[in-house]
This record gives C-alpha cells, sequence and structure tokens, in this order.
C-alpha cells in the first residue's frame, strides 16, 4: 500500500509540477519582455515555481549555513547534480542576482529553453572550444561589473553514485578569470524523497550543505585544474558525511 502511494504522489507530482512548470516558464518570457534579462528573474522563479512544487510535495529542504551563498557574492557556485529534480530543489533556494551556467541542449527546449536564454543564463556549447571561451571571457566581465553570481552543476552529468563524477573546468576557470571564490553546495543523496528511477516520491526533508569559500588567489596562484580537485574533495567529503548519517 504504501509503495502505490509513494508511486501515486510521484505521478501526481509529475504531472501537476509539469504544468505548473509550463506556466511559470511562459510567465516568465512575459516578464523578461517587459524587463530584459532582469536580473531578479530566476530567484522569483525559484520562489514562484520551485517552492511552490516542494511545498506541493510536502518536502523540506534544510540548508546549513544558507547565508554564505549570499555574503560571498559574487561567487561561482558549484553544486552537485544527482536528478532532474535538481531544478526543483536546489531551485528552491536559489540566490538573489545569480544566473547559471547549462548545456546548449537546455536552450532547445520548448518554452522553458526560451525562458532559459532570456534569463540571461550562461550557455555552453561544449562542441565548440572557442564558443565556449568567449562565453566564459563575457560571463567574467559581467560578474565583476554586475557583481553576480553564477552556479555550475560541474559534473555535467547526472550521477546518484556514492562518488562524484570527475568536475568539468568551466566553473573553475571563471571562477578564476572573475576573481571570485568559489562556494561549494552539496544536497544529501535524493532518496530520502524521491526514487526518480522507481517513480516514488514521498514527503520529506532533504539536508543541503553550504560549505565554505575556495578563494580563486592563493599563494603563488591557484591553477583551475587545482581549484576543482579542493572542491570536489570537500564536496564528497560531505556527501559522505551527509549519506553516513542517515544510516
Amino acid at each position: 500500500m504504501q509503495r502505490s502511494i509513494e508511486r501515486a504522489t510521484f505521478y501526481a507530482g509529475f504531472l501537476i509540477g509539469g504544468l505548473w512548470f509550463l506556466l511559470c516558464s511562459a510567465l516568465g518570457i512575459v516578464w523578461l519582455l517587459l524587463a530584459p534579462r532582469n536580473r531578479q528573474t530566476l530567484y522569483m522563479y525559484g520562489r514562484v515555481f520551485c517552492r511552490g512544487l516542494v511545498r506541493l510535495m510536502g518536502w523540506r529542504i534544510e540548508v546549513a549555513n544558507r547565508g554564505t551563498l549570499d555574503s560571498a557574492r559574487p561567487c561561482v557556485i558549484v553544486g552537485n547534480h544527482q536528478s532532474f529534480l535538481d531544478v526543483v530543489t536546489f531551485g528552491s533556494i536559489f540566490p538573489e542576482r545569480t544566473v547559471s551556467a547549462g548545456k546548449r541542449e537546455i536552450g532547445r527546449i520548448p518554452v522553458f529553453g526560451w525562458f532559459y536564454r532570456l534569463s540571461g543564463n550562461l550557455v555552453i556549447d561544449r562542441g565548440n572550444a572557442r564558443g565556449t571561451r568567449d562565453s566564459l571571457e563575457e560571463a567574467a566581465r559581467t560578474i565583476r561589473e554586475e557583481g553576480l553570481s553564477v552556479w555550475f552543476m560541474p559534473e555535467g552529468h547526472r550521477n546518484t553514485g556514492r562518488e562524484l563524477l570527475a568536475f568539468k573546468s568551466g566553473a573553475f576557470r571563471l571562477a578564476l578569470a572573475a576573481g571570485v571564490p568559489v562556494v561549494p553546495i552539496v544536497a544529501e543523496p535524493l532518496d530520502v524523497i524521491a526514487d526518480t528511477k522507481r517513480r516514488l516520491a514521498r514527503p520529506g526533508s532533504l539536508r543541503v550543505t553550504v560549505l565554505e569559500p575556495i578563494p580563486a588567489e592563493g599563494d603563488g596562484g591557484r591553477s583551475f585544474a587545482e581549484l576543482a580537485s579542493v572542491a570536489r574533495s570537500r564536496m564528497q567529503d560531505e556527501l559522505d558525511r551527509l549519506r553516513s548519517s542517515r544510516s
């Protein structure tokens, strides 16, 4: 019986959430046509769509060190990537004056993709090295001039394994180019609230930890590889701690 309830909850949430997603994306496009590249758009989207869906599903996002996301701005935020639900869980705590970085494919999604591009997010074409470099250089200028933060999922792919995937370099190249710190953020395994493979969802609390900022500049300077290694190591340690504390 419990399994049936969780499966029904998943499908109901998927249906209602999908319709809410399309409506909020469409309204976001209208908003941006009236106020192009408004830097508060994604923050408001998180408050309306993501927090609304979180409440509907009976989820609570418990964030440790939440204030760091604001006090460290401008910065480059890097989070672990587990599921399409990261948009909802991380989106519900998305800080003000922040944009995200995503693959070119996101921009092709009907309605939401248009909203994503209009919002001023960083769209990366990993198959075009020169285009990626130009995008990062432009983003570095924007960070310095406007005091914005940029949110990355440096694993590049969804991953529910115990070990984080190797990190892509873009987030760390950007932090060095802009001269801003990297702020890692780690969500515990999502199966405490949803199992997307088995199509199950249940009310519950998801713990998220915002780690201390990692300066992009150190003694003698850091390479992007060193910066990525430090961030990944700290995030893996925190993910292991969150996982073991549920055992």
